[in-house]
C-alpha cells in the first residue's frame, strides 16, 4: 500500500534525548508530569520514572494517534515484540500484530491507523515526515558520496581519537555545509514537514546552527553514542543502536508497569494550563514548542505553566534555531537552574538543542494569559482522543 506523504504523522521516531528531561524534572511518584506527546517516546520515556500523573498532550491529532499506537502496543507485546512492531527490529508480520491491538485503539485512532497500514507495515516508528525527510536527505548525500568524511567519527571509540578528526576534517565539513543549508532552508524544509522551527531561527542559517551544534557536542561527546544521529546517518536505528529509554529493557519494564498513569489528551496547551488545578508539584516537559510560536505567544504560555503550579514545580523546554528565555515578570518567582541548563546543553545526545531550566519559588507567577479557545473542529475529537491507559 502506498501512502501519500501528507497522510504521515509529523514526528514518530524519537528525535529527542529524553535523558535529559529526566535529569531537569527529577520527576518522583508524587508528581503530575504534563508532557508535549509528538512522536510518544518521551512521554513512555517520561514514564518510566514513575510519576503520580502523566499527561501526554498535543494540538495535533496525527501526534495523539501516533502515542497511543505505541502505548498500546507496550500494553500488548514485550519488549521484542514491541521493537519488532515498531520497525526497529526487523518482523515480517506487522500487520498482524496490528490486527491483534486494533480493537484496543480508541475509535478515531483506529480509524486513522486502519488507513495508514502501509505506515504500519514498514514500521511505525520512521513514519513521521520529519524523519522521512531527513533519511531521503541522508540517502542522497550518500549516493553522491558526500557523507564518507562522516563515517570515521561514528567509529571513533575515545573522545581523543574523534578530536583527532575533528580537526583533520574540517574542510570537508565546510564544504559540505552548504548542502545543509540548503536543506534546511525555510523554502525547501518547511514544505516538507511543516515544521515552523525552520522558520523563527534567531541564529541565521539554520543548516550553519545545526553544524555548529555538531561540532560543540563532538567535542565532549562521542557521536557513536547519539541516536539522533545513528537515526540520521545508518536511514534508522536497530536494536544494536544507542536506543531511547522506553525502548531499552529497563524502560519498557518502568514504563509499562506505569501505563494506568498515562493520559492522552487533544487540547491546547495553554487551554490545558489554565484549567488544570494541581494539588502538588507539576512538572512541564515542554520540548521545543518554543519553535512552533512567536516569542510573546511562548511567553504567554510560560505565564499560565509555570504560574499555575505550587512552589517546587519544575520546568524544561528545549530551543532549537530560536532562542527563548523566561520572561522577566516571571524571574522573581522562578529559580533558573543554569548549571542544569548547561550541563545538558553539552550532554544532550539530541546534539541540536539548547535548553532552559526552571524550579518555582512561588505560586501564580504574573498574570495568567486567557485560554486559548478551542474550535468545533477539535472540540468534536476531544472526548474520543483522551483515554487513559490500564494494564
Amino acid at each position: 500500500m502506498i501512502d501519500s506523504y501528507r497522510r504521515r504523522p509529523l514526528y514518530s521516531a524519537d528525535n529527542e534525548d529524553t535523558r535529559s528531561e529526566l535529569t531537569a524534572l527529577e520527576i518522583t511518584g508524587e508528581d503530575t508530569v504534563v508532557a508535549i506527546a509528538a512522536g510518544g517516546g518521551r512521554a513512555l520515556s517520561l514514564l518510566a520514572a514513575g510519576p503520580k500523573r502523566l499527561i501526554a498532550i498535543d494540538r495535533r491529532l496525527d501526534q495523539i494517534f501516533t502515542t497511543e499506537l505505541k502505548a498500546v502496543a507496550m500494553e500488548a507485546f514485550d519488549l521484542a515484540g514491541f521493537q519488532e512492531f515498531l520497525g526497529i527490529a526487523g518482523s515480517p508480520d506487522r500487520l498482524d500484530r496490528y490486527a491483534e491491538i486494533r480493537l484496543s485503539l480508541s475509535r478515531s485512532a483506529r480509524r486513522y491507523w486502519d488507513n495508514r497500514r502501509g505506515l504500519i507495515e514498514k514500521g511505525a516508528f520512521l513514519a513521521g515526515r520529519t524523519e522521512t525527510a531527513l533519511i531521503h536527505f541522508m540517502m542522497a548525500l550518500k549516493a553522491l558520496g558526500r557523507m564518507r568524511w562522516a563515517e570515521p567519527f561514528f567509529e571513533a571509540t575515545s573522545l581523543e581519537a574523534q578530536t583527532a578528526l575533528l580537526e583533520a576534517r574540517r574542510r570537508s565539513v565546510d564544504r559540505n555545509l552548504l548542502w545543509w543549508k540548503m536543506f534546511c532552508h525555510p523554502l525547501l524544509i518547511y514544505p516538507l514537514t511543516q515544521d515552523p522551527s525552520f522558520l523563527r531561527s534567531t541564529d541565521g542559517s539554520v543548516g550553519e546552527y545545526f553544524v555548529g551544534r555538531l561540532f560543540d557536542y563532538a567535542s565532549t561527546n562521542l557521536v557513536r553514542d547519539s541516536y539522533l544521529l545513528r537515526l540520521a546517518f545508518d536511514c534508522g536505528l536497530t536494536t544494536r543502536s544507542p536506543l531511547p529509554p522506553y525502548l531499552t529493557d529497563p524502560g519498557f519494564e518502568r514504563a509499562r508497569k506505569s501505563l494506568d498513569r498515562l493520559e492522552v489528551q487533544f487540547a491546547d496547551l495553554r487551554d490545558f494550563a489554565a484549567r488544570i488545578r494541581p494539588t502538588g508539584p507539576v512538572k512541564w516537559s515542554l520540548s521545543d514548542v518554543s519553535c512552533w510560536m512567536s516569542e510573546s505567544q511562548f511567553h504567554e504560555l510560560l505565564r499560565v505553566t509555570i504560574g499555575c503550579g505550587p512552589p517546587g514545580s519544575r520546568y524544561c523546554f528545549r530551543n532549537f534555531a530560536a532562542r527563548r528565555e523566561l520572561p522577566r515578570d516571571l524571574e522573581r518567582g522562578v529559580r533558573r537552574l543554569r548549571h542544569v541548563a548547561e550541563h545538558l546543553n553539552r550532554a544532550d545526545s539530541s546534539v541540536i538543542y539548547r535548553f532552559e531550566v526552571g524550579v518555582s519559588t512561588s505560586s501564580a507567577q504574573g498574570a495568567a494569559a486567557q485560554p486559548t479557545r478551542m474550535t468545533a473542529r477539535n472540540a468534536a475529537y476531544t472526548c474520543d482522543a483522551q483515554r487513559s491507559f490500564t494494564t
